[in-house]
């Protein structure tokens, strides 16, 4: 399966403390009316801190494979961690969408 100089690499999960804001801005997202729905927003930042944000735009589905394509094609420049924590939040959606249970957008 690995050749002998290949390295594995264990998996971890960042801690919350250690989580980097995304310059790019930040993401909400919710089940409403049988559709996720995802607001993007940029950051407002006062005194080299993130205070708020401005609605950028809306993108609706009810897959998290199409959104993620489309969040992509949108918002290219986002931190990698960013898009990968974007994907796991879809597909927790999508499930709650699928099983008509609540959904909470979850931390990094």
């Amino acid at each position: 399966m690995t050749e002998k100089n290949i390295p594995m690499i264990k998996a971890t999960k960042t801690a919350q403390k250690d989580v980097t804001l995304d310059p790019a801005g930040f993401f909400v997202i919710m089940v409403q009316n049988d559709r996720i729905l995802v607001e993007s927003y940029e950051n407002v930042v006062k005194q080299g801190q993130i205070v708020s944000g401005k609605l950028r735009r809306v993108f609706t589905g009810n897959r998290a494979d199409a959104l993620c394509d489309t969040i992509a094609s949108y918002e290219k420049d986002l931190l990698p961690e960013h898009y990968c924590y974007l994907g796991r939040e879809l597909i927790r959606a999508q499930k709650a969408l699928e099983h008509d249970v609540p959904y909470v957008q979850g931390g990094c």
